[in-house]
């Protein structure tokens, strides 16, 4: 009786080893991949375009309790090119320029849709 518990012992030894080294074995190989699938994602943020750039900006502001659309926006700017920088200076500069004529073009709209509203009003 005995060698038979000398022997399940021996045996079970020897397959809590193997299950240990299996197990660290898989660790390592997780490790590993998470590591690559880490350095990969770090990769295509580094050499992204702008807008994913902005995005984690974004994320990273809210993360630390600032204003992520600013966060976002500065972002977005620093990493459009030279050409798109003017470009969107250009496009600010007449927005504001054009900004006083869309307004009055508005409110003609609106004066033109009242009356209209009335003369049927009136007809009815």
């Amino acid at each position: 009786m005995e060698v038979v518990s000398e022997w399940l012992k021996n045996h079970a030894h020897r397959l809590v080893d193997a299950v240990r080294d299996r197990g660290a074995t898989m660790a390592q190989n997780i490790r590993q991949k998470f590591q690559d699938w880490m350095d990969t994602l770090v990769d295509a943020i580094a050499h992204n375009d702008a807008g994913m750039g902005a995005g984690i900006a974004a994320v990273r502001a809210a993360l630390t309790g600032k204003n992520p659309v600013w966060a976002a926006i500065k972002a977005l700017v620093s990493g459009l090119s030279g050409k798109a920088k003017v470009a969107l200076v250009l496009l600010l500069v007449l927005g504001l320029v054009l900004a006083p004529v869309l307004v009055v073009v508005l409110l003609l709209v609106l004066v033109v849709a009242a009356l209209v509203a009335a003369v049927r009003a009136a007809s009815a």
